[in-house]
């Protein structure tokens, strides 16, 4: 290949087997580079896999609290305010203020019809806008991913001294734009009598806690002894009949004694005693006494014996559909409520509380009475059983609706003070079956609670009645009484069935 004088030097070269350094010390500092490129490409490799877990993770995450809305959160909400008694009037929103005009300050309930669009964390985090007047402010939530119109509360800040109001959005963008001033006018309850009905034990306080005890005036009356759910004392009876049994006298008697602690006599509180998850299967059929779903219980007294107001001598008949409105409207001809705070069927999605107000219906009816108003709560929206959002506070807004098919005339939004707001968890942890499950008594158990707890933080779906319902107000559609007796907006307020 190689010819003269340059063939011995190249095939020298060239069949050389060792390399050739001019020290040993350069042969130590290039094993020590090469450690340091080793050491590199661990730390890159392992930065790299723990992005990527991150990344999943969030992934996971954004997934897991999108998941939680059964329905588009870009959507629009929709209500037929149109068909109410609100005044409406177009403001100027711009850099994140509005001014109210001074006529209007004063009004009782009141929404902002506004446009929003949340960020790319407000699909991680929480969406929410902090609303503020003068001293005060609230936050309103909303779902992760929110987009299009939705409706601030900012009814806590309506006065006559300050008329502007600041938005300032977390997670969420409040851009210039014309929005609508919505205003309801509330009567006021001071003077009047209101009769709260509650499906089951609980349901009174986290819908209503906060308004029946700034009147005294109230009565309330559960349906159900709520004995029905969980087996939730199973460590303390290994008969599970004898664990409904005690859980429904429990649930009975804090349904009797919880209001007392609003300021409501025990006169003033009853429990008919029918069976909790029983009342759809009357309704079928309505002349046949239904027994307890785990107790097999057919006697009506099994609950209703632990009543200590004069009002359960009027009680009467047995655990039928005939009897539950045969005894609505012996407590409508006694008490004479003015005001009746009962479950919305078009927005509630359990079957016990659109059988309670369909049942309270029916003896309204029966009786003729056609002057006064419902107001209609929610405890399980039909959409979606996490509203109202976000964090306990927050401020309860008009929840997500994407039709304009239900009735009301109205709406009231009852401010509650801290205070107020202080004084309802305590109403709530009197009851035994919001508290945590008597497991909670053993070590493993105490984990194992906590654990859930963490788990559902980092999901976001957590939807326990203390998140829900200790809010800055409680919110109400209203109904005049006697529209119930139109059959096209009875329907539209009883929704499917």
């Amino acid at each position: 290949m190689f010819s003269g004088f340059a063939e011995p030097f190249f095939g020298n070269l060239l069949v050389c087997e060792k390399p050739i350094f001019v020290s040993g010390g350069n042969n130590s500092a290039i094993r020590e580079r090469e450690d340091m490129l080793a050491k590199k490409k661990i730390v890159l490799s392992v930065t790299i896999v723990m992005i990527a877990l991150l990344i999943t993770a969030s992934i996971l995450i954004i997934i897991n609290r999108t998941s939680i809305y059964p329905y588009e959160t870009d959507k629009n909400y929709e209500y037929p305010l149109d068909q109410t008694n609100a005044r409406s009037i177009s403001l100027n929103l711009k850099n994140g203020k509005i001014t109210l005009p001074k006529k209007y300050s004063s009004y009782q309930t009141t929404f902002i019809k506004i446009n929003v669009s949340t960020t790319l964390m407000g699909k991680y985090s929480l969406p929410s806008i902090e609303i503020s007047s003068g001293k005060s402010s609230f936050i309103q939530y909303f779902e992760h991913g929110a987009k299009g119109s939705r409706y601030l509360n900012i009814s806590a800040l309506m006065s006559e001294t300050e008329t502007e109001i600041n938005f300032k959005g977390d997670c969420i963008s409040i851009d210039d734009q014309i929005v609508q001033l919505v205003t309801f006018e509330n009567q006021d309850l001071s003077k009047l009598k209101v009769l709260v009905i509650a499906p089951h034990p609980d349901d009174a306080e986290i819908a209503a806690y906060g308004l029946y005890s700034s009147n005294k005036h109230s009565f309330v009356i559960t349906v159900t002894a709520g004995e029905a759910g969980e087996n939730k004392y199973d460590e303390i009876y290994k008969s599970k009949v004898k664990q409904y049994l005690k859980k429904g006298v429990l649930r009975t008697w804090n349904s009797i004694t919880v209001p007392m602690l609003g300021g409501i006599l025990p006169e003033q509180t009853l429990n008919l005693g029918f069976f909790d998850g029983t009342l759809e299967t009357m309704f079928k059929n309505k002349s046949k006494p239904v027994k307890g779903l785990y107790t097999e219980a057919l006697d009506i007294d099994t609950f209703r014996k632990q009543n200590i107001s004069s009002l359960s001598q009027g009680l009467s008949g047995g655990a039928d559909w005939n009897s539950l409105v045969e005894n609505f409207e012996y407590l409508l001809t006694t008490i004479k409520p003015d005001v009746i705070v009962t479950p919305y069927p078009a927005l509630d999605d359990h079957h016990d509380h659109k059988m309670t107000s369909i049942a309270l219906f029916e003896a309204i009816k029966k009786l003729g009475i056609k002057s006064g108003d419902l107001y209609l709560y929610t405890n399980h929206l039909t959409l979606n059983e996490y509203y109202p959002y976000g964090k306990i506070g927050g401020i309860v807004s008009l929840p997500p609706n994407f039709e304009k098919t239900i009735y009301f005339d109205s709406i009231k939004s009852h401010t509650l003070s801290i205070t107020n707001q202080q004084d309802k968890i305590f109403a709530l942890e009197a009851m035994h079956d919001l508290r945590p499950d008597t497991e909670w008594r053993s070590s493993k158990g105490a984990i194992k609670n906590v654990f859930a707890n963490i788990k559902r933080d980092i999901r976001g779906n957590g939807n326990s009645y203390y998140k829900r319902a200790i809010r800055s107000n409680e919110l109400f559609f209203t109904v005049n009484i006697a529209n119930i007796y139109d059959q096209e907006k009875l329907n539209r307020i009883i929704g499917k069935i």
